[in-house]
C-alpha cells in the first residue's frame, strides 16, 4: 500500500509540476494560502505567538501583517517544490527563478580551504537546493563537490518522494551527496581528501539523536541549538559561510554568501554558532515573513 501511495502522489506532483510557474501562482497558491490562514488554521496560533515572541516591538496590526503575508509566501514555497520536482536543469535556467549575488565569496573560500560548510536557515525555499550546482556557473559547484544535508523524515513515505523532489535535477548526472545528518561525520572522514560544500540547515532544534548542543539568544528568546555544522568545520579546519535565500520578485530568489571564517578550527564552535544567529536575526529583521514560523522554535 505504501508503495501505491507513493507512485500516485509521485504522479500527481509531476502532472501539477508539469504546469507554468505562473499557472501555479494564479490559481493554486492563493487557494492554499486562503485554505492554510483561514480554514484549517495551519499552525496559526504557533505562528501569531512566534511572531510576537520575535519581535516584541510590534503591535498587533503589524504582527497581523507578518502573518498574512507570511502564509502567502508558504503557499508560494509549496507550490515552487512542486513545480521543482518535475524541472530540468535547463527549465530552472530558463525559469531564472534563483540566482547568486556574490559567488565570488564561495569561490574565494572554496579555494582556500579543504572543504566548506555553508549554514543555512529556513528562508526563502530551501526546497530549490537542488538546483545550487546549476544555477550560476562561477560559484565553483558542481554535483560531484555539492552536499545537501538533511533529516530524515518520520514518514518513510514522504521521505522518499521529497528525496526524489529535491534531488530531482541532480539525478540527471549521478548525484550521491544527498547525505543524511547522522551519516555527515562518516561521509566527511571518508571524503576528507576531496573538496566538498556540505550545505547544512543550521536552525533546528537540536534532534533526538544531537550529541552537541549550546544554548543561544534568537529573536530576544533563549533557546538550544544543534553544533554539528560548527563541530564538523572545526573538526576538519572547513571554511564556513552563511547563507541567505530572499525572494526578491515573485518566482525569482537571490542567494547571498557571507563569510563567517576561512579556517574554522581558530574559532570556537559557540563563535561561529552566535555569528551565524546574528546575521540570520539581521535578514529576519529586513524581511520578517521570509521565514518558516510555523515552527515551534522557542519550545
Amino acid at each position: 500500500m505504501r508503495k501505491i501511495g507513493k507512485y500516485l502522489l509521485k504522479g500527481l506532483m509531476r502532472l501539477l509540476g508539469h504546469l507554468p510557474l505562473r499557472v501555479h501562482y494564479a490559481v493554486f497558491s492563493p487557494f492554499l494560502a486562503f485554505l492554510a490562514e483561514r480554514v484549517i488554521c495551519y499552525r496559526t496560533d504557533d505562528v501569531a505567538v512566534n511572531l510576537a515572541r520575535a519581535f516584541p516591538d510590534y503591535k498587533y496590526g503589524r504582527i497581523r501583517e507578518i502573518k498574512h503575508a507570511f502564509y502567502r509566501h508558504f503557499a508560494d514555497l509549496l507550490v515552487e517544490t512542486v513545480w521543482f520536482g518535475a524541472s530540468s536543469v535547463k527549465r530552472l535556467q530558463r525559469q531564472g527563478i534563483c540566482t547568486i549575488a556574490n559567488p565570488d565569496v564561495l569561490r574565494e573560500l572554496f579555494d582556500a580551504a579543504p572543504s566548506v560548510v555553508v549554514m543555512y536557515s529556513h528562508t526563502g525555499n530551501w526546497e530549490l537546493f537542488g538546483g545550487l550546482p546549476h544555477y550560476d556557473g562561477t560559484t565553483g559547484l558542481r554535483e560531484d563537490n555539492f552536499c545537501a544535508v538533511y533529516k530524515q523524515l518520520s514518514s518513510r513515505l514522504w521521505d522518499e518522494l521529497m528525496a526524489e523532489n529535491r534531488c530531482r535535477p541532480l539525478r540527471e548526472g549521478t548525484f550521491t551527496g544527498y547525505l543524511e545528518s547522522r551519516a555527515l561525520l562518516r561521509y566527511a572522514i571518508t571524503h576528507k581528501a576531496e573538496k566538498k560544500i556540505y550545505n547544512i540547515n543550521t536552525d533546528q532544534r537540536p534532534y533526538g539523536f544531537a550529541m552537541n548542543e549550546m544554548e543561544v539568544t534568537f529573536m530576544h528568546q533563549r533557546c538550544r541549538t544543534m553544533l554539528g555544522a560548527a563541530t564538523l568545520a572545526r573538526k576538519f579546519g572547513f571554511a564556513v559561510a552563511y547563507l541567505n535565500m530572499k525572494p526578491v520578485s515573485r518566482g525569482h530568489y537571490v542567494f547571498e554568501y557571507t563569510a563567517i571564517c576561512r579556517d574554522a578550527s581558530q574559532m570556537s564552535a559557540e563563535e561561529i554558532m552566535t555569528t551565524y544567529y546574528r546575521l540570520l536575526e539581521k535578514d529576519l529583521e529586513a524581511m520578517p515573513e521570509n521565514y518558516l514560523w510555523t515552527h515551534r522554535r522557542w519550545k
